[in-house]
């Protein structure tokens, strides 16, 4: 390296030159420089933003991907950049907005070291003396991991994780979990899970409800579970869930006995199945939990019962035959009174005029014979006799119809359900009342329904059906960030049917899974933890509470449709034998 300078000397101008061999400091500038340039090269092929300040808060060592995320030009970045200067920059940008730094973020000295940033700041106003994790979200949405390691030499390190999808999956999950709940609360069937990985075991509260324990009293452990099954039912119980474990069977059914809060015995028909997680490992059971005790406690009363008429059979054979025949007269006679006492009114009013009519017709027939009939006396008796004609007519009809009513059995099962409701206003409510997710999703309503459209019928079912469908979209029908519009369009089909069809505009559902989507446990959500009960409850409603029926029409990219076809009203329910 030569350096030189000019100066004047004995009134002359003079240089004096200074040559220094600089080789060793270049070939250490070079060296760094190469090794510099690899450090970059690996920083630069990490996903994370990171950024390595020395004990002087200078900036040494930094990727693009920090720049990025920080909303920084990748050319503001530099060796020994200050950090205060970082920090200013970031605040005056638009990625995080107002509040992304401290106060006296602008300090780069390294005096005190103190909390970090207030949350969703992605710098600390001074670096912390320990290890440090926090989130902040940018403007767009995309939420930072941040997170601050000391060095021994004074400095420290910061990373930056893109933690959006994380985030958004877990909102998916826990959306989900609420989708999940809202399902088994309307199925009416207690519910089981066990994590077979946390060895956690949960069981709803309407499981816990048939046990007659409320909300505040379940205990969720598999000590519990087993302590409230017969002990004499518990080998059976788990030989079923080794079996299940052990993949010897992929679902099981069978009946179970537990012991109910007040001493009695509840019969719970349990159905249960395997699920798989996205690795194909099993890694939970769940199950559907059902009070069959009254058709046990039937079965064993018809079973005595039978018993007890086959022994009655063998001892009484010929007073059976007595018995039968005059059971058989006792109601051959109260159905003749029965029959008496409705068509005396019609019947007496017949004969009485069918009496009048006989002492009319004998008086007559004297005056004729006599020769002595009149004629107004004669056309009286023709004015009598269609008026006692008429009235006989009329009674004897009466009495037709009173005796074909006896011959027909029809009695309307009533419901405290059913109703006469305005569907118009009904959808109004239950969309109301879903007001609060439908907004938090961002999606439209739309609504299209005749005013003044009764059904008689029952609105908590339907209530139901619409209910599952609006979360279905919500949870399902779209992807992470987008939104659509939901609607409900209603119009009458004649005047005994009412069509409702409920759309979204979402990412749609592939022809092949068409025939799946109505199937109990069918779900392609299973390693997140979907249960695959929430389109099968709507089927089930639409079909035999609302005696519709129900057609799905979805292709991939234009939405998803619901048809549900219903009468304006209900069939009255036949009842039980």
């Amino acid at each position: 390296m030569v350096s030189a300078r000019r100066f004047r000397f004995r009134g002359e101008d003079a240089m004096l030159a200074c040559i220094s061999d600089i080789s060793a400091r270049k070939r250490t500038e070079q060296a760094l420089e190469a090794q510099w340039d690899q450090t970059r090269a690996v920083l630069n092929g990490l996903g994370q933003g990171v950024m390595a300040f020395d004990r002087g808060l200078r900036l040494v060592a930094w990727n693009g991907r920090a720049a990025e995320l920080l909303g920084l030009e990748p050319e503001f970045l530099g060796y020994h950049t200050p950090y205060g200067a970082i920090a200013r920059r970031v605040g005056e940008g638009l990625a995080f907005g107002s509040g992304s730094v401290g106060p006296d973020a602008s300090s780069d000295a390294s005096s005190d070291r103190g909390e970090p940033a207030a949350l969703g700041a992605p710098l600390p106003t001074r670096p912390a003396p320990d290890e440090r994790s926090w989130e902040c979200t940018r403007s767009d949405g995309q939420v930072l991991e941040c997170l601050i390691r000391p060095l021994p030499d004074g400095g420290f390190v910061v990373t930056y994780t893109d933690v959006t999808e994380r985030r958004n999956a877990e909102r998916e999950i826990f959306a989900s979990r609420e989708l999940f709940e809202l399902a088994i609360r309307a199925a009416r069937e207690g519910i089981s899970q066990w994590d077979l990985r946390t060895g956690e075991l949960w069981l709803s509260p309407y499981w816990w409800g048939m046990l007659g324990y409320g909300e505040d009293e379940m205990v969720n452990t598999a000590v519990r579970w087993t302590e409230l099954i017969l002990p004499e039912d518990r080998e059976l119980s788990v030989r079923m869930a080794r079996d299940l474990i052990n993949g010897a069977v992929n679902e099981c059914q069978f009946i179970q006995r537990f012991r109910h809060k007040r001493g009695t015995v509840v019969h719970m028909l349990t159905r249960a199945i395997r699920v798989l997680g996205p690795d194909g490992e099993l890694f939970r059971l769940v199950g559907s939990h059902t009070d069959v005790s009254e058709r046990v406690y039937a079965e064993e009363r018809a079973h005595a019962a039978r018993e007890e008429a086959e022994r009655a059979l063998r001892d009484l054979k010929e007073a059976q035959a007595h018995l039968i025949q005059s059971e058989k007269m006792a109601a051959l006679g109260s159905l003749v009174a029965g029959v008496a006492h409705e068509i005396n009114t019609p019947i007496g009013i017949a004969l009485t005029g069918a009496s009048l009519m006989a002492e009319r017709t004998r008086l007559i027939r004297r005056d004729f014979e006599a020769g002595t009939l009149r004629r107004p006396d004669f056309a009286d008796f023709l004015d009598t006799a269609g008026e006692a004609a008429q009235l006989m007519l009329l009674n004897i009809d009466r009495a037709a119809q009173l005796i074909q009513s006896f011959k027909q059995i029809a009695v309307d099962q009533a419901s405290e359900e059913r109703r006469v409701f305005d569907l118009r206003d009904y959808i109004d409510e239950v969309l109301r009342s879903l007001g609060v997710r439908i907004k938090r999703a961002a999606h439209g309503v739309e609504v299209e329904c005749p005013a003044d459209l009764l059904i008689d019928g029952y609105p908590g079912a339907l209530s139901q059906v619409l209910t599952n469908l609006v979360m279905n979209s919500i949870i399902h029908g779209y992807p992470p960030g987008q939104h659509g519009t939901l609607r409900v369009a209603v119009r009458a089909v004649g005047a005994d049917e009412v069509e409702l069809v409920y759309a979204d505009d979402g990412r749609g559902i592939p022809p092949e899974l068409h025939g799946k989507v109505f199937e109990p446990f069918f779900t392609t959500s299973r390693g997140a933890g979907g249960s695959g009960l929430g389109l099968n409850i709507v089927y089930n409603i639409a079909t035999r509470r609302l005696k519709g029926r129900i057609a799905l029409d979805s292709a991939p990219g234009r939405g998803t449709a619901f048809t549900l076809r219903f009468p304006r009203v209900a069939p009255k329910e036949r009842p039980p034998a």
